[in-house]
């Protein structure tokens, strides 16, 4: 059993290490050492009121469960069992940390320096490449070779996964910095680091994490202009806001390009791009591949059907790479039917109310970013995902709580 906050710590930052900075496999045994550990701490009572809370993770994972019964391919069905295995996982996990003494603040710090660390870690390696490259102009530095995936492969993820974890990191930062106890010379360390990471999110180029970015960051804007009751100081800053977006956005290059994209765009090459186009064609494709409105075609024949539906509509990329739908609304409409899309929904707004009732900012802003990006990722269908967003659901409601809640 841990006798103080300290040993918890030491897991919190194991998980967050392993999951950021290593690959999958040593996240999944640093989750089973964890696990195993827990076990001694586990009591009946804080199981039960676990379940109670976070039913509807349960809910989902057994609906995803059912499906097996109907689902042709059993291999690929299993296997996405096998990644969903977090949330019951989770659940032990955080049963048995309930009553320990770990803050938020210091799980949140935590969690700010292995992002840290794993965000100067890319730079350094994207620049060591861009000096070994004598490179004429600075300006390249923010060209697909040093950007993009190239930044995000320095560390072996995609871009949206990585966009995840510092929009999370920013999230806590920017909630820090609101904090009455922090003092000047914090509270300037911690706008720099925002800085820093929107800086890197921009050159990251996942459009819809910037998009995110805009709306977390005018939130807490919006939020401490309310608080502090500064109407000019605070317009003023939101002029500002807008002004130093449009000038980041407009002189990185490899971003500039990939929101030109959206609306179509032809290289000096004649080639010609167009991604929204494209989004919609793939989408379109998706629907189209559930064959059983209510129920869906089960969880292990969701690849095979979008594949069938790639062909059908002459989508040769995505049929020869296998994408997934790119929404993840779409992908559990297409695995489970209305019904698993629906139960998916009020996973959502369940912990949204949860986290508006107990004025939990942090959680809800984390629910809000999570539900915004699966609007063009399958963010639950890969390890790096489940893992993080299940971890940090749980995470979030146990350390956040700004008012108590009663599970009946």
């Amino acid at each position: 059993m841990f006798k103080n906050a300290t040993k918890e710590n030491i897991l919190y930052l194991l998980f967050f290490a392993s999951l950021i900075l290593f690959d999958n496999d040593i996240n999944s045994k640093v989750l089973i050492g964890i696990g195993v550990i827990l076990l001694f701490n586990l009591t009946k009572e804080n199981l039960v009121h676990t379940i109670k809370l976070h039913y509807p993770l349960l809910l989902f994972f057994g609906l995803n469960i059912i499906s097996l019964l109907y689902t042709s391919e059993q291999k690929n069905g299993i296997k996405e069992i096998e990644g969903l295995l977090i949330i019951p996982a989770a659940l032990l996990i955080f049963s048995s940390l309930a009553g320990k003494r770990t803050t938020l603040r210091s799980i949140g710090i935590m969690y700010i320096l292995v992002v840290l660390v794993a965000t100067l870690f890319s730079h350094s390696q994207v620049m060591l490449a861009f000096v070994e490259n004598n490179e004429t102009s600075y300006k390249h530095f923010f060209n697909l070779n040093y950007s993009y995936k190239a930044l995000a492969n320095t560390i072996n993820l995609h871009p949206t996964y990585y966009a995840l974890y510092i929009l999370t990191a920013i999230i806590f930062v920017l909630h820090f910095i609101k904090e009455k106890t922090v003092s000047n010379f914090q509270k300037l360390l911690l706008l720099l680091i925002f800085i820093y990471f929107s800086l890197f999110i921009v050159q990251l180029s996942s459009r819809m994490a910037i998009v995110i970015l805009y709306l977390v960051t005018l939130f807490n804007l919006v939020q401490y202009i309310i608080k502090q009751k500064k109407i000019i100081k605070g317009l003023s800053l939101l002029v500002l806001f807008h002004f130093l977006a449009f000038i980041l956005i407009m002189n990185i290059g490899v971003t500039k390009y990939r929101f030109q994209h959206l609306s179509g765009f032809t290289y000096y090459t004649g080639y010609t791009v167009n991604d929204s186009n494209h989004k919609i064609k793939l989408w379109t494709a998706a629907i189209n591949a559930n064959q059983n409105i209510l129920l869906g075609n089960g969880i292990g024949d969701v690849q095979t059907s979008l594949n069938e539906q790639y062909e059908k509509a002459g989508l040769k990329t995505p049929l020869t790479l296998k994408y997934n739908s790119h929404n993840q609304y779409i992908q559990y409409y297409v695995g489970l039917g209305i019904l698993g899309l629906t139960v998916f929904i009020y996973l959502l707004f369940y912990y949204t109310k949860l986290f508006i009732i107990t004025k939990n900012s942090i959680g809800l802003q984390f629910i809000l970013v999570v539900a915004i990006l699966s609007f063009t990722e399958c963010l639950w269908n890969r390890h790096n995902g489940i893992v993080f967003i299940a971890f940090m659901i749980m995470l979030l409601e146990l350390k956040g709580r700004n008012k108590p809640i009663a599970i009946t």
